[in-house]
């Protein structure tokens, strides 16, 4: 598909995508994004994840995940010798490849 849109580039993009739908200027920009092909929109999301990372805006993790990592933690805590080498898990993934 080649290089991803950079964010100046989905500004043409949008412009050529509303000339070529012809839809409202009042709607959404949500519903003008769902009026690009997927490759387009595939695009945009490319061009904006790009932007995300070239400002190094990732965001924090979520409430859920939060909970889910100290869960693991205590768990870990409470049964430290239940686990599996990284060499075990490695090998298993490896042989469930190839299969």
């Amino acid at each position: 598909m080649g290089e991803p849109l950079n964010i100046f580039a989905f500004a043409s993009l949008a412009r050529a995508a509303a000339a070529r739908y012809n839809y409202a200027m009042t709607t959404s920009l949500f519903d003008q994004v769902r009026q690009l092909s997927v490759e387009e929109q595939i695009e945009l999301v490319e061009a904006l994840w790009d932007n995300i990372v070239e400002r190094n805006a990732v965001p924090g993790p979520t409430e859920a995940q939060k909970a889910e990592l100290d869960w693991r933690l205590s768990e870990h805590a409470a049964h430290p010798d239940d686990v599996v080498p990284w060499s075990e898990v490695k090998d298993s993934a490896l042989t469930r490849i190839r299969r």
